[in-house]
């Protein structure tokens, strides 16, 4: 019989990647320790024992868990730690490894669910905010309480939503229509006139809110509300992340049977956390996209109906301290200590929000946050790169195209996605953002963060935003002529991710885009079309065809395969001003020996050109086709072509490689509408795409040359 061993890599995208690796520095202490788990623990079925012994040998930590995570104490000073696993029953062992605690390495102290549940008051509202912490709120937030008066007049008018249908009527409502007009009333109204009862003494907007609240409470969570059932989770999603907290905020109003009604309604949607989170074995495979946002709820759940005697006490601290141990350790599964996001920008301001109310929650009741380690002090950071609201698009990874404004998911990019990250960070432009951006004119999806109690890091270590920074945790570049020159930066963002494609990932590394002033010059292309997972969305914008990135033979990276994944060997800016960033690419294409991207930025007063030189390496001849895309029509212009959009002016001409065709087009391989019905058809902005394509050799050395001119000069 063959000895039972510890995994040494991944089998699949969705599961953990261990952490710290091997020779790594630890960004916080203490780190949170992640193993990959036997084969045999399909559900933290094993008992495992993890040590820590310092440089000299010395044990300085073993704990026994179920599951493939611990949190040791602080660790005692700087320097080099080793840590080992060992399945108790059996004895094996994974092997020792090592990693580094730094002088500046952040401290922090892991929350607890019996620290929060002592803190936690014994009156309502508690969840959000308590009486006590309002007058500090309206102080802080007068514009946003304009804001939510909107709100709250709008949502009048809408009334009740009708049940949903889609799940047994063919002329109902479709789901993916259905559910984005759910929203409006769950996430949206439900949440504004509850938040009204309190912050503004109002009580129509209260009693609009609990005839809201006890209509969805008559919905039957197990149909096409569930969480878990056949039909699409979204609905049961919105209903998870409001019911708790709009239950705190309503519970003064509520008679007794309407608590007990409401209370075992939130019950269920905690359940259903609970069991698709369990099905998933989520700490081990925390790459589920929908599942990432369910332990905030699940711990919301466990603390609004603490003390309602509705569901036992030891139901509702097993609750929370799944919740707590999944934040203790493998959260956030897609960022990383560099504040970074791999499921790119549109999903990253969303991501980040959901479990804010769990976060306030705990920090307020315990004295202890998560907001304090290292992955959320730098989110503002990388919002500064790759979020900025004057861009035209915000790549990488589905819905790049989409702004806070979008009729298509309207407020799912994150209407202000610096509302307390830029108080964590303490870097100023992300607190002029935070400020500009705080009141809209309505709110459309994230008003459950709106009016937290403002939390601040107790020290602000978050590195500047320079003109050449690299995310490597999810595999980011972002290059600027002068970042702080928002109208006339040239800035070029890249992609090489140890996340391979797949969730909303797309089959990109390699990939690029080229911004002038927030002007989009080179992008991505394509859309969701109606919905994800459209014939368009699967088959072309899930293409390496559809981004800037190379196709060998005619051939991209596969959608279907994590493995296909870069690395960012450097990102620097030399004594000349020149930025530059090396990206390895061979681990995406199975048919080369080598692809190697390397991106120069030179500036100058007259405009700035960025180089992009490619090597390519195969053991037998092939043909190289170098995909570019635009928003405006190019032109043809010598051996490339050229883009004049928003008074910027783009040239792309191939100085290297063994060029044999360009072709200029507007038409995508699969059309934006194929296979939906006609009344459910959409129209996008039109894109534009150029392809070069080589003869066929076995080494090819390709250098592409871009020019920017100043705005309003054409060459």
């Amino acid at each position: 019989m063959m000895k039972e061993e510890f995994p040494r890599e991944r089998t699949s995208g969705l599961q953990v990647f261990p952490s710290p690796a091997d020779g790594a520095c630890a960004a916080e202490n203490p780190p949170a320790l992640i193993w990959l788990p036997l084969p045999s623990d399909k559900n933290d079925t094993v008992l495992y024992r993890c040590t820590v012994t310092d440089a000299r040998d010395n044990p300085v930590y073993s704990c026994e868990v179920y599951g493939n995570t611990a949190v040791p104490d602080r660790l005692p000073e700087a320097g080099q730690y080793f840590w080992d696993v060992e399945a108790v029953e059996t004895g094996v062992k994974r092997g020792k490894q090592s990693f580094f605690v730094t002088e500046d390495a952040v401290s922090t102290v892991r929350p607890t669910a019996d620290g929060i549940l002592a803190g936690l008051p014994d009156e309502r509202p508690r969840h959000l905010f308590t009486k006590a912490e309002i007058p500090a709120i309206l102080a802080a937030h007068p514009e946003e309480l304009e804001t939510l008066r909107r709100n709250i007049a709008s949502a009048y008018p809408d009334g009740l939503p009708d049940r949903p249908m889609f799940h047994r009527d063919p002329d109902a409502l479709p789901y993916r229509e259905y559910f984005g007009r759910f929203r409006d009333f769950c996430d949206r109204n439900l949440v504004a006139c509850a938040l009204g009862y309190h912050l503004l003494n109002d009580e129509e907007a209260g009693q609009f809110a609990k005839k809201l609240f006890l209509h969805l409470c008559d919905w039957n969570p197990s149909g096409p509300c569930s969480l878990c059932g056949p039909w699409g989770d979204e609905v049961g999603l919105s209903m998870a992340r409001c019911l708790p907290a709009v239950f705190d905020l309503l519970y003064p109003l509520l008679t007794e049977k309407e608590r007990r009604y409401g209370a075992e309604t939130v019950a269920l949607y905690a359940d259903q956390c609970e069991r698709r989170l369990n099905s998933l074995n989520y700490s081990q495979n925390p790459g589920s996209s929908h599942a990432g946002r369910l332990p905030a709820y699940l711990g919301e759940a466990a603390l609004s109906l603490w003390g309602c005697g509705i569901v036992p006490e030891a139901t509702l601290r097993r609750w929370l301290d799944k919740a707590v141990s999944i934040y203790n350790g493998v959260f956030p599964y897609f960022g990383g200590a560099d504040g970074s996001w791999a499921e790119g920008t549109f999903y990253s301001t969303s991501y980040t929000k959901w479990y804010l109310p769990f976060f306030s929650a705990v920090s307020r009741f315990s004295g202890h946050s998560w907001l304090e380690r290292p992955f959320y002090r730098n989110f503002a950071r990388y919002l500064l790169h790759f979020a900025l609201p004057h861009y035209e698009i915000h790549p990488f990874g589905d819905g790049y195209w989409c702004t806070p404004d979008s009729p298509e998911w309207p407020g799912f990019f994150a209407q202000n996605p610096f509302r307390t990250y830029a108080q964590i960070s303490g870097l100023p432009d992300a607190l002029v953002l935070d400020r500009r951006l705080a009141a809209p004119e309505l709110f459309k999806l994230h008003l459950l963060d709106v009016f937290l109690p403002v939390f601040c890091a107790s020290d602000s270590r978050t590195a500047p935003v320079t003109d050449a920074d690299t995310f490597p945790d999810s595999g980011f570049v972002s290059l600027h002529s002068d970042h702080a020159d928002s109208e006339n930066d040239l800035h070029l963002m890249a992609r090489a991710s140890r996340f391979g494609p797949g969730s909303h990932r797309h089959p990109d590394n390699g990939g690029f885009a080229l911004f002038c002033g927030g002007t989009a010059l080179l992008t991505p292309s394509g859309y969701f079309g109606r919905q994800y997972g459209s014939a368009h969305h699967m088959r072309w914008l899930n293409t390496t065809k559809a981004h800037n990135a190379l196709l060998i033979d005619g051939i991209g990276q596969d959608w279907k395969n994590f493995r296909h994944t870069g690395e960012i060997f450097s990102c620097t800016i030399d004594e000349d001003g020149c930025r530059t960033a090396v990206l390895d690419l061979t681990a995406s294409y199975p048919m080369l020996t080598k692809w190697i991207r390397t991106f120069r930025m030179t500036c100058t007063t007259d405009g700035h050109t960025v180089t992009i030189e490619d090597t390519v390496e195969a053991d037998h001849p092939v043909t190289v086709t170098y995909p570019l895309h635009t928003l405006s029509e190019p032109e043809a212009w010598e051996d490339g072509f050229r883009v004049i959009r928003n008074g910027c002016t783009m040239t792309v001409t191939p100085e290297e490689g063994q060029y044999v065709s360009r072709t200029i087009t507007d038409k995508y391989d699969v059309d934006l509408n194929e296979g939906e019905p006609e009344e459910y058809h959409v129209t996008m902005p039109q894109q534009y795409h150029v392809y070069f394509e080589t003869g066929k050799k076995k080494t090819h050395c390709l250098k592409m040359t871009i020019k920017v001119t100043e705005k309003g000069v054409h060459p």
